[in-house]
């Protein structure tokens, strides 16, 4: 497979982190979080069509359907827009639920609007703005950054709460909790159950586990051992979800720059890839690879480089010289090493849009210093195969294939001869 990568647009948002978004009707809606805003961009040029306006941070990405946008932001505000950016209705959770510090907010049920806070999850009408239910947890134990999954084959809402015991459940329509389960460990900050055929994956801080979808029995678990990182002991999977391919394979990344992808089915690891042995992470840095995103489509895995020294450093790790890294998930091998030049990824979650990757980058180095910030947007092309790609929506997925996508929408499907050959 041979690629050619190209930066076709970059978007600076000033000294704030670039957080993620969703792709819709050939539109990208990003959420620069200290400019309290979603920007509507146009996908080819990378041109700020539209700006909706926040109460607040925003932390995560909106959920967008062809009846407006719905954002979250710190203060516990939920707000819908029209598409045009009018306020249709707004709701306040803050004195019972807390900041809203996670990933992204899904539709449930396709009547309704999932959010998780640090202290509970509410879920509301899409029409009305109403809360319908809330389940409140422990305000002892509150962490930041979970992220609801709605599996609408069991019509079935997943939540990972920020406890070890007792630390996945899935709700009904109504708010019952139809299943709860223990967890081998805690959720990390970000994190939330992922789905592919009859299992559901989870992601903690020290263990990767599946369970069967139906039944919420665990069909396995496997344990990584802490790592050393910053000069602290860190717990292996700190960070954020990790992705599933479409043909079920997982990939994970430990917070020192170690790869591992292993099968959803057994757990059996596939193959590993270490990048400090490669020489493309330093323990001298402090801001773990777990809180990169990386996105898994068509054959290959996309992620962006976490080396966060100051530029001032006389060092290949400083946070200006990341590289965008592109690996062949059926085999480990590395396809395509940019040059060291872009600024370190952000708790951030890349966006397909039809052949284009976009990640956003992060402003604070390993000492606080803060820098101006930017999204990129890579366009990817195979260039010894002639491919046919799909222009598909990307709303999160609620979990499902998170981080991964179906065929077709990044390098495409490979196009046959009149011969059919």
């Amino acid at each position: 497979m041979r690629l050619a990568v190209s930066r076709v647009w970059r978007l600076e948002v000033g000294t704030s982190p670039a957080e993620h978004g969703v792709y819709k009707g050939g539109n990208i809606y990003l959420a620069p979080t200290f400019r309290d805003e979603f920007w509507k961009v146009e996908a080819e040029k990378g041109e700020v069509l539209a700006t909706f306006k926040m109460p607040g941070n925003v932390w995560g990405a909106p959920w967008v359907d062809n009846t407006g946008l719905y954002g979250a932001s710190t203060g516990g505000h939920i707000v819908k827009f029209s598409l045009d950016g009018d306020i249709l209705w707004k709701v306040d959770l803050y004195l019972s639920l807390g900041h809203f510090l996670s990933e992204a907010i899904t539709e449930a049920w396709g009547k309704c609007i999932a959010v998780q806070f640090p202290k509970g999850i509410a879920v509301l009408d899409k029409n009305e703005g109403k809360v319908l239910w809330c389940d409140e947890w422990n305000p002892e134990q509150p962490q930041d950054g979970q992220e609801p999954t709605f599996d609408p084959e069991t019509r079935l809402l997943w939540v990972c709460m920020p406890l070890k015991e007792k630390g996945l459940v899935a709700y009904d329509l109504n708010g019952k909790k139809c299943i709860i389960k223990d967890l081998p460990s805690p959720p990390p900050h970000y994190i939330c159950p992922q789905i592919w055929s009859r299992f559901v994956l989870i992601v903690c801080k020290r263990h990767v586990t599946v369970f069967d979808r139906s039944s919420g029995k665990q069909v396995w678990v496997k344990g990584f051992s802490n790592v050393t990182y910053g000069g602290k002991n860190q717990d292996a999977l700190e960070g954020g979800p990790r992705v599933i391919t479409s043909d079920g394979k997982v990939i994970v990344w430990t917070a020192d720059g170690t790869f591992y992808c292993m099968d959803i089915t057994n757990g059996n690891i596939l193959w590993t890839l270490d990048f400090k042995r490669l020489g493309y992470a330093s323990i001298e840095c402090n801001d773990l690879w777990g809180y990169a995103g990386g996105v898994a489509a068509d054959g290959i895995f996309i992620i962006l480089g976490r080396n966060n020294l100051p530029k001032s450093s006389d060092s290949p790790f400083t946070i200006d010289k990341n590289r965008l890294f592109i690996i062949n998930y059926e085999n480990g091998e590395l396809v395509y090493v940019s040059e060291p030049v872009y600024q370190m990824a952000c708790c951030c979650k890349p966006i397909v849009a039809r052949s284009k990757v976009v990640i956003g980058s992060w402003y604070k180095d390993s000492k606080e210093q803060t820098y101006s910030n930017y999204y990129n947007c890579w366009k990817i092309n195979v260039i010894d195969e002639t491919r046919k790609v799909l222009d598909r929506d990307y709303l999160w997925l609620g979990g499902l294939h998170h981080g991964g996508y179906s065929t077709g929408c990044l390098l495409g499907y490979k196009k046959k001869s009149h011969l059919g050959i």
